[in-house]
């Protein structure tokens, strides 16, 4: 039930937004906030019902960091 509150009250929020954006390319922005709040609700969702979740920082974690190690091994150090 939780999970529902909180889609209706993004869908809401995207509604109300969309109907404030104005001007030649609001379709474009409409869709970008669209984006936004779609990665919101995702985050707000996974992080309520405790489940691991991706995050800018998880491309970093598995690739760079591994390869820095790697390198950092390779060099010597």
């Amino acid at each position: 039930m939780r999970i529902v509150i909180i889609l209706v009250l993004y869908t809401i929020a995207f509604y109300w937004g969309c109907k404030q954006l104005g001007g030649k390319e609001r379709k474009r922005h409409c869709f970008w906030y669209g984006c936004i709040l779609t990665w919101c609700a995702y985050k707000h969702i996974s992080g309520s019902i405790q489940a691991p979740s991706l995050s800018v920082s998880s491309l970093y974690i598995s690739f760079f960091q591994p390869a820095g190690k790697a390198i950092i091994q390779w060099l010597g150090g």
